[in-house]
């Protein structure tokens, strides 16, 4: 793929500081679909992403992000570690956060809970007191290393931590910190660190712990469900004018570049997007349009991006995409498809993604979105399945959200929450979402799931999307063809 005047129609994402061949197709999906750590909220499955998302946000000198993870369901929000994986088990009519150090092989583990003691005038002391009988009652050699008393929102927390042998002779260490709630519950979280670890990053973790910020779930609920029925109220102001008022006859065309230690821009990739007016069956670019039938002839909005990521800075070593995404004019379905080709010289793999909504029957009146993905090695996994939850906002939808936003020249800042399928973490979690004006334009501020960063992307006075800024600082910005063109050749990147 070109960097040319290219043709007929046209997807977005994250790089690390160096992209990892497996991961140049999140690179592309996260511009689009958001980034990262997600928990689905809708769906009330487990979650568990083999890869959790590592928070590197910007933040001040105390190594913390500087955005909150809320643990909705829980009670409370604190600022994670940089570098911080976050995972969300949801099991039965339990929910858990698990924060993790950064590497694959983590150095600490919290894993946050609320737990209800079974008799009355339960303190913190006492719930860390029996953690440390339950842990000597299994092994002797256990030793209390620190036992204090802090305080959170004026009620009397604890945390204690404990010297563990491990196998091969080392100690670990192992630690509760319980908060009281004011409802005869506690969160409780259980620190778990390696060998040497606990003199490492006590004070990191403790700094932590000290920004948490206890919330009235009832409360916290109630604000819930009013920024979704916000989220709900915009969504349905989506009309089919609306909807075709975002057609534009001219490819919009993206630079894709991250910031370097010394301040230059290194570009890793590029994008072209296109909206028009098409057919269901066009997400299938091998199809013949004049041959659909039934749904595939139904018309609706097609949007189209052609993508291309250089990984690692290598030439050589690029990924395209392919990606076409349609919604129906009355918005009751949509359908898409990601094709991905990874070349290495002479080598090529490939990769596809399909999803499919369809408008609500007589035998099935809920509707459902239905993902397939093909990987590289051929196998096709078992379709994924969700049933499409309220404020649901479609794929093709998610690209021209600016201008489906209200835009009036007196709007206040707006903060809803919407549902959106993430084809990285292919989860469909809950978003909350500000929209506000800014200077003579837009902005959207993006939280998705429970993660503590923001995506930030901003718009012009019609609602085009002029920039977008991802949790990693990488960045989306509009640039003429020609001067992408011209930007690329200077750098030795691939335009042809």
């Amino acid at each position: 793929m070109g960097l040319r005047a290219v043709p007929g129609h046209a997807a977005e994402r994250r790089p690390p500081h160096a992209i990892p061949a497996r991961v140049a197709l999140a690179t592309i999906f996260t511009t689009i679909c958001l980034p990262h750590a997600s928990m689905d909220a809708w769906a009330g499955t487990t979650v568990s992403p083999a890869e959790p998302a590592r928070f590197s946000v910007h933040a001040a000198d105390d190594g913390l992000a500087e955005s909150p993870l809320d643990a909705e369901g829980l009670g409370f929000s604190l600022r994670v570690p940089i570098g911080s994986g976050v995972r969300v088990d949801r099991t039965g009519g339990s929910i858990s956060f698990v924060i993790s150090g950064p590497g694959e092989e983590p150095k600490w583990r919290i894993r946050a809970a609320r737990v209800t003691p079974g008799e009355d005038g339960a303190t913190a002391a006492g719930q860390c007191e029996r953690f440390l009988e339950d842990l000597k009652r299994r092994d002797p050699r256990v030793e209390a290393i620190a036992s204090e008393v802090r305080k959170v929102a004026g009620r009397d927390a604890h945390i204690v931590y404990a010297s563990v042998p491990v196998e091969g002779g080392e100690a670990g260490t192992m630690g509760l910190y319980a908060v009281p709630t004011g409802d005869g519950a506690f969160v409780a979280l259980s620190i778990v660190m390696s060998g040497d670890a606990f003199a490492q990053t006590r004070a990191l973790l403790e700094r932590s712990l000290d920004t948490m910020v206890l919330r009235d779930t009832a409360k916290v609920l109630a604000e819930n469900m009013e920024l979704l029925v916000r989220g709900g109220e915009l969504v349905a102001a989506i009309t089919p004018e609306r909807l075709r008022a975002t057609i534009h006859s001219e490819p919009r065309i993206y630079r894709m570049w991250r910031p370097k230690d010394d301040g230059a821009k290194e570009d890793f990739g590029y994008m072209v997007i296109r909206v028009r007016e098409g057919q269901q069956g066009e997400v299938d670019a091998s199809r013949d349009p004049s041959q659909f039938k039934g749904e595939d002839a139904e018309k609706g909005l097609l949007a189209s991006i052609d993508a291309r990521v250089v990984v690692n800075g290598d030439p050589t070593h690029t990924v395209d995409a392919q990606s076409r995404y349609f919604v129906r004019w009355d918005r009751s379905g949509e359908a898409w498809s990601v094709r991905t080709t990874e070349r290495q010289r002479r080598a090529s793999r490939s990769s596809a993604q399909t999803g499919l909504r369809l408008p609500p029957s007589a035998g099935a009146p809920r509707p459902t979105i239905q993902v397939i993905t093909a990987s590289r090695d051929g196998m096709t996994r078992e379709p994924l399945e969700w049933a499409v939850p309220p404020s649901y906002l479609s794929q093709a939808e998610l690209i021209v959200l600016g201008e489906l936003l209200p835009r009036a020249a007196d709007a206040a800042p707006i903060e809803f929450t919407d549902y959106a399928f993430d084809q990285r973490e292919q989860k469909l979690p809950l978003r909350r979402e500000r929209w506000a004006p800014d200077g003579t334009g837009w902005r959207l501020e993006t939280q998705s799931g429970s993660s503590p960063s923001k995506i930030v992307q901003e718009f012009d006075a019609q609602g085009r999307r002029v920039r977008r800024v991802d949790i990693d600082g990488s960045v989306t910005e509009l640039i003429a063809l020609e001067d992408l063109r011209k930007l690329w050749k200077s750098k030795g990147l691939p335009v042809d």
